[in-house]
């Protein structure tokens, strides 16, 4: 009998192990690669941080385009105000501007949406949805995300459950048209 409790229990830790969400850690040396689309056309777009400390550095590159880098500062990641929407431009470094991020909601934006269920950025205010369920995977695993919806109905995030490196991994119906859906991390 007490091996058929213990068999159960076994069973039951393992189920729900694997029901967990992950989240992956976000460092120096972590690449994420995004399909982008923009007007029925998609491309690949993969950005690498190559620093962390200071600010974040990130070298981009796009299918068929060309590459170059982001630089970010502590102050745009921990409260920036909308995203910083301009074409990258080959073999050039752009210095996001302190009121936007790139890939990222600022710190602040994140500790709103997950503490008072709400934040504004970009110009909209968006409310934490009811619709916490995430089909967004790397390899297997399922990513914890928090998913928040623009108060107009319009406008959807999914961004990492990460209060340091609230990574946004997919949009709908973005800013511009365009919208991303992040395909691995690693």
């Amino acid at each position: 009998m007490k091996k058929i409790y213990g068999f159960t229990l076994f069973v039951l830790i393992c189920q729900a192990a694997s029901a967990q969400k992950f989240v992956p850690q976000i460092k120096t040396g972590t690449e994420m690669g995004y399909t982008v689309s923009l007007g029925g056309q998609t491309v690949g777009f993969s950005l690498k941080l190559s620093s962390t400390a200071d600010s974040l550095k990130m070298n981009w590159e796009v299918d068929d385009y060309g590459s170059g880098s982001y630089q970010m500062s502590t102050k745009s990641l921990q409260s920036g105000k909308g995203m910083y929407l301009e074409s990258p431009q080959p073999n050039a470094t752009i210095q996001v501007p302190d009121n936007e991020t790139m890939a990222f909601i600022s710190k602040n934006a994140f500790k709103d949406i997950t503490q008072k269920r709400e934040m504004e950025f970009g110009d909209l205010k968006y409310v934490l949805s009811k619709n916490q369920l995430s089909n967004i995977t790397i390899g297997d695993k399922q990513l914890d995300v928090v998913h928040a919806e623009a108060v107009n109905g319009k406008t959807e995030l999914w961004i990492l459950n990460n209060p340091d490196f609230p990574l946004i991994c997919k949009t709908k119906n973005g800013t511009y048209g365009v919208d991303l859906l992040l395909d691995y991390i690693k």
